[in-house]
């Protein structure tokens, strides 16, 4: 497994389009020499032309045996081959999809020519064997289940924007800013990476191409992604923020959080343009290759998301902690009652209305009981329950604090770092590996949106409103409508 977290990065997840191999494999000498004078092919490739090149210069035609030239195709070397006989070549590494313990082969006619391809005869070389049909068809599954996952997302996530934009007016706070800002995130960054699919990854001669268009859309795709976590680190700050300090100035913390979750970014993503524009190796295919200069980005938003690791074990400590507090007041009340003999049994019930747990900012250090900023995404029941005994309300605490923190993975995006290993290409595990992490991945704009939007209390408590409201307004105007039918429906009397 690679020791190192990484930033998910679906577009690793590409399968080989036979369009690909007949491109590469199919081409005149111009075509070839084009393709290699922009640049646009890896160093390895440089390297086997070259000796290529230099194999075909030594090579000596022989008089007693009929044979096929050296020859380089676009990716492999063939060397010499007798008539009638079939050339074999390891599959090349450097190709997406390959597996290089494959062999490919090429075919050296009876009459000493290469074989040429039927339908655009062109010299071919068969890489139809370099492709495990099995692994292709479970990525290409895996692909399947990003598009479903970033298309539901997309969908779910503009209709909670919409939502909390719309009735702006009635949810002014920051935690509600905050939330549209990681929506807006979501949103962008699941359309790019649905674009990122349908336009490149999913497009051979675009990938071949390389050009400017592409990059530029690797490099905003990349942004947004970043912008998206380090809007999750925004989160678990305030969150974290409001739990600590005391006296907090939302108004100033909002331009720390919009400098952080779209300036920052910025400058991050420039810099790893910058330096992976420099590396000619490295700017191929569109750069969905691997690219040591990835870590500009995967390092700043591993910090973040283990920051948010920090965040939340405290968080929960804090949650843990003024949980227990009534409870040690409920048992000293029961206590005194009963020394003092009184007829009546103490009942301690704290019966506040149900808050859900991205309230937390709002109701905590003065604004709120802490006990109500962990009940569960659904509202269902009380946020403070009645306890009688000392263990009951520890249990009942415990039980809180594992709901907030499990509902509060998906807005901090830890649930990265529950799995932070990704196997290496072919590893057992790997597929595996890949599938959770596809769900996850593509499927988290729909769990934050369903959680901090259509099961939040606050957002729920105004759309009732807004329908009871619209529902009086219908309901006045059509008593009004009837009472004009009624009077234009009256005879109209003269009197004399």
């Amino acid at each position: 497994m690679a020791a190192s977290m990484e930033i998910s990065d679906s577009s690793a997840i590409m399968t080989v389009n036979p369009e690909i191999i007949d491109h590469a494999v199919n081409h005149t000498s111009d075509e070839e020499n084009s393709v290699y004078s922009s640049g646009m092919v890896p160093y390895m490739m440089w390297k086997i032309r070259d000796d290529c090149e230099k194999l075909m210069t030594s090579y000596n035609e022989s008089n007693d045996e009929l044979f096929c030239p050296p020859t380089f195709d676009g990716w492999s070397c063939w060397n010499a081959t007798p008539a009638g006989r079939i050339s074999v070549a390891p599959c090349p590494h450097f190709i997406t999809g390959f597996d290089p313990q494959r062999m490919a082969h090429k075919i050296c006619t009876e009459d000493g020519t290469w074989f040429r391809h039927p339908q655009s005869n062109l010299i071919w070389s068969n890489y139809t064997t370099c492709v495990d049909v099995e692994d292709l068809e479970m990525r290409q599954a895996i692909v399947n289940v990003y598009i479903a996952g970033y298309s539901v997302s997309l969908i779910a996530l503009v209709m909670s924007l919409a939502i909390l934009v719309g009735f702006r007016q009635s949810l002014k706070c920051t935690r509600i800013y905050i939330h549209r800002n990681l929506f807006a995130s979501f949103i962008i960054n699941n359309a790019m990476w649905l674009l990122w699919y349908k336009c490149v990854a999913d497009q051979p001669e675009v990938l071949l191409d390389n050009r400017m268009g592409c990059k530029i859309l690797h490099v905003l795709l990349h942004y947004f992604l970043v912008s998206n976590y380090f809007w999750m680190f925004c989160e678990g700050l305030y969150l974290h923020t409001v739990l600590v300090v005391a006296f907090l100035s939302e108004n100033s913390i909002m331009k720390w959080f919009h400098l952080i979750g779209w300036a920052l970014p910025a400058v991050v993503t420039a810099i790893y343009a910058g330096v992976r524009a420099s590396i000619p190796e490295e700017t191929n295919h569109c750069w969905m290759e691997e690219s040591r200069s990835t870590w500009i980005l995967s390092g700043p938003v591993c910090l973040s998301m283990l920051t948010n690791a920090f965040f939340l074990v405290n968080i929960v400590r804090v949650l843990v902690t003024k949980l227990r507090a009534p409870s040690s007041a409920s048992y000293n009340t029961a206590h005194h009652q009963r020394e003092s003999n009184e007829m009546h049994r103490a009942d301690v019930n704290v019966n506040e209305e149900p808050h859900r747990p991205d309230e937390i900012g709002d109701r905590v250090n003065g604004h709120a009981p802490v006990s109500g900023i962990v009940s569960s995404a659904g509202g269902v029941g009380p946020a403070g329950v009645a306890h009688r005994s000392g263990t009951n309300t520890s249990l009942s605490g415990l039980r809180k604090a594992v709901r907030a923190t499990l509902i509060l993975l998906p807005l901090l995006g830890l649930h990265y770092v529950v799995m932070p290993f990704r196997p290496e290409a072919g590893a057992p595990g790997e597929i595996a590996y890949q599938i959770v992490s596809a769900i996850f991945t593509s499927f988290q704009g729909l769990c934050v949106a369903f959680l901090f939007c259509f099961c939040n209390g606050e957002v729920l408590k105004v759309l009732r409103k807004e329908i009871v409201r619209y529902a009086a307004t219908r309901k006045v105007g059509l008593q009004n409508r009837r009472l004009i039918l009624r009077s234009q429906q009256q005879p109209m009397t003269t009197e004399l």
